[in-house]
């Protein structure tokens, strides 16, 4: 099967006859030249549906080709993580969509720089970083109190942290979701919780990382370690 000459993403996409190219799509087809002779277009709904269309620089109508469907991953794997500062904020989610991890859940803590983050903006960047690296699911993001969010999923939880004794391996992550919290530490309130409950707290070895550097280690472990 030809590869496509471009992907596009769509979420919740349904297939009709003949479709038309929103303009930043349209955009997107000219800056890599693609505008001008006929083309396979691929859209994928990130649930693993594949929908491919003939472009035409003759018509404004793309036509309906064929279709397919990739079973979706039978786990889906999960970083909790802080919101990163600036624009390592992006750098973080291009590459854990590169890396194929499911989903993100950002937690704000009590020591948290950054509390909020502009969905739309970053389900784009999201979708970019997807295409490119021909995903068929997309990344799921969702932002969520940190002690609310991590007294419901407390017996599921693998906290890196970069002061405790027991060094991590990748075996710890196996039906777990790895915390990564902010870069000024966490509160004593939330340490004293994680005590009480036994979570286990982990170090990585090596040097002390950023917030997202750590975000992408878990990544790569949960998509590739375990």
């Amino acid at each position: 099967m030809l590869e496509p000459g471009l992907i596009l993403f769509r979420t919740g996409f349904v297939a009709k006859p003949s479709i038309s190219l929103f303009p930043e799509e349209l955009a997107h087809l000219r800056a890599l030249r693609l505008s001008k002779e006929e083309t396979t277009i691929q859209i994928r709904d990130g649930e693993g549906g594949l929908y491919d269309y003939q472009f035409s620089p003759l018509s404004k109508e793309l036509k309906f080709l064929n279709e397919n469907h990739i079973p979706k991953k039978q786990e889906r794997k999960t970083v909790a993580i802080a919101l990163p500062k600036g624009n390592r904020f992006d750098f973080f989610l291009q590459k854990v969509t590169e890396i194929g991890l499911s989903s993100v859940v950002f937690l704000v803590f009590r020591h948290s720089i950054r509390k909020e983050f502009n969905l739309e903006r970053a389900e784009k960047i999201v979708k970019e970083a997807a295409a490119q690296s021909k995903q068929t699911e997309l990344l799921t993001l969702s932002i969520e109190p940190a002690g609310e969010w991590m007294k419901s999923y407390k017996d599921s939880l693998v906290v890196f942290h970069p002061h405790r004794s027991e060094i991590f391996s990748a075996n710890h992550l196996l039906k777990k979701i790895p915390v990564i919290g902010p870069e000024g530490g966490f509160h004593l309130d939330e340490e004293n919780w994680m005590e009480e409950n036994k979570i286990p707290r982990l170090t990585l070895p090596g040097g002390v990382l950023r917030t997202e550097t750590a975000g992408i280690v878990a990544a790569s472990f949960l998509v590739y370690g375990t």
